[in-house]
């Protein structure tokens, strides 16, 4: 049985991401964020670094952290001039208070072992006005109705309603600007046959009201 730090350093798909960029998903993650080029951005459990890489052509300055070393290291392979990654802990963020324009968590959070903690250093680390990117999983999407799809791999991951999460993120003095349904990864991510059959009956769901979403786009604005 592994431990949260242990899996994200041996079992995750950071290589994975890095060998097959999927360039429709990231782009719709940010199609209601303000880019400015004066803007610096914080992204939560970063990864290999895309959406670092993303938000770099736009001009911003970008920082980003993971608790795995292995995805810090893959980051900094390919890191241009002006992007920053680390290995740190975001319950407990290494930043100042009200240091950034924007931060994004495409798909983090819901790991956290404190979603509170987690989402108070949010609140923490945005500017005043400063706007925050939640992409979170669907309890109610479709497929976990009829319980064909129980979240992912990873040891800890939070589900919750469109509702429950609006009302979480309001709570830690977020207000919802618009939300949004994430179409999901690409069919051909990988070619494991129960993921492939998991992603095609995903791409089915994607027509369904937002409520039924795979998982939920949040722009929120920091109160």
């Amino acid at each position: 049985m592994y431990t949260e730090r242990e899996f994200y350093e041996s079992e995750y798909h950071y290589d994975e991401d890095i060998a097959v960029q999927d360039k429709k998903r990231i782009p719709r993650f940010f199609k209601n964020i303000q880019f400015r080029k004066a803007y610096n951005i914080l992204d939560i459990g970063c990864g290999a670094g895309a959406a670092l890489s993303f938000c770099h052509e736009r001009g911003l300055r970008c920082f980003g952290f993971d608790i795995s070393q292995r995805a810090i290291r893959l980051s900094q392979l390919k890191a241009e001039a002006g992007v920053t990654t680390l290995v740190a802990d975001g319950e407990r963020l290494p930043f100042g208070s009200q240091s950034f324009d924007i931060v994004s968590s495409l798909g983090s959070i819901e790991h956290f072992s404190s979603l509170h903690r987690g989402l108070e250093e949010i609140n923490r680390v945005t500017k005043r006005g400063g706007q925050v990117l939640l992409v979170v999983p669907n309890s109610y999407w479709l497929l976990n109705k009829f319980r064909l799809y129980k979240g992912t791999e990873q040891p800890q991951e939070m589900l919750a309603t469109i509702g429950e999460w609006a009302r979480l993120f309001r709570k830690h003095r977020l207000t919802v600007q618009k939300i949004g349904k994430d179409i999901g990864p690409r069919i051909l991510k990988n070619r494991k046959p129960i993921g492939l059959v998991k992603r095609v009956l995903l791409k089915t769901t994607i027509a369904l009201p937002l409520s039924f979403a795979y998982q939920f786009i949040f722009v929120c604005r920091k109160q």
